[in-house]
């Protein structure tokens, strides 16, 4: 069996390509890491060639369509597989795709927290003032400590923020499909609709999965519901935002938002989001920390150790 990770984007090459986890994959097969970042012609190559393939960056169709018939799995090092890769695609194909859950809940929700407080404080621009020699040209920001904050989905990283929020004082509101009531109360949260959500918050944090009903839900008009100073955090998926939305919001100049996530990445140069006011920017970083690295790259393995086993684990198709 050939495993391969065709491309270095996404760099996570040392992680499967050392250590232990290299010595694991080796154990089941010829192991093939790559060096580069090939044109889509050598991508789709290296796919073809491959019976396993480890994903950290877009596969496109073409590499699946042409791997069928060999490809058996897609082992994707993340949560969100269906931004990556084609599941009904890979489905049609009799290809499995597996992913990698929990990883980064904690890292995530504290890059969550370090942006909320970014944005209430205006903390880009306080360090822009200092480098500049504008000692007094910064305003008041804003505690967060008796705020409300709206977490809206309750996964493990919606869990987490939610935790940390209620941890520094604020009050909680969460929407979600379902929620365990036992963690709920945990954090003296109180469930409310989308609407609700927006109405009453001074913090919005998105926390949703990318899905064909979550693309776009947070639209113009919700996105007017906020009310003047509220803060809006995006660590999850930049689609769930209706394309252009949040820079006509922003555009008022009387919200914040502080941002993980955009659509494309990197933004286009133009993209307006960069040049809105009141925005804190991050180059995609929630879940970049040591700890949930390894723990992405540890999952990974076990995901193809398992489907090699004949008992498939985080299977999405």
């Amino acid at each position: 069996m050939r495993i391969v990770y065709p491309s270095t984007d996404g760099g996570f090459a040392a992680a499967f390509g050392s250590g232990e986890l290299r010595a694991r994959l080796e154990a089941l097969g010829e192991l093939w890491i790559a060096d580069d970042l090939p044109d889509d012609h050598e991508l789709v190559r290296r796919v073809a060639e491959s019976d396993v393939v480890l994903l950290t960056t877009h596969l496109p169709d073409e590499a699946l369509r042409a791997a069928a018939g060999r490809l058996r799995l897609v082992a994707f090092s993340g949560t969100g597989a269906a931004s990556y890769v084609s599941l009904p695609l890979a489905r049609e194909l009799g290809i499995t795709v597996t992913n990698v859950t929990h990883y980064g809940d904690r890292a995530v929700a504290e890059l969550a927290l370090g942006l909320m407080l970014a944005a209430a404080r205006d903390l880009p621009a306080g360090d822009r003032a200092v480098r500049a020699g504008r000692w007094s040209e910064i305003g008041p920001g804003r505690e967060l400590a008796g705020s409300t904050l709206a977490v809206i989905g309750f996964g493990g990283i919606g869990r987490a923020v939610a935790a940390l929020g209620h941890a520094i004082g604020m009050d909680v509101l969460v929407h979600a499909r379902s929620v365990d009531d036992e963690v709920l109360g945990a954090v003296a949260g109180r469930l409310v609709s989308l609407d609700e959500a927006f109405d009453q918050a001074d913090v919005v944090s998105l926390h949703l999965p990318l899905t064909t009903q979550t693309r776009g839900l947070i639209g113009r008009d919700l996105l007017d519901r906020l009310s003047p100073g509220a803060i809006l955090v995006n660590t999850a998926r930049a689609e769930l935002i209706a394309p252009g939305a949040l820079a006509a919001r922003l555009a008022r100049g009387d919200i914040r938002a502080a941002l993980d996530v955009y659509d494309p990445e990197p933004p286009a140069v133009d993209d307006p989001l960069l040049a809105a006011p009141g925005t804190v920017l991050s180059p995609h970083v929630g879940f970049r920390t040591p700890g949930a690295v390894a723990r992405m790259a540890e999952g990974t393995v076990a995901s193809v150790e398992a489907f090699v086993a004949g008992t498939p684990v985080n299977v999405v198709t």
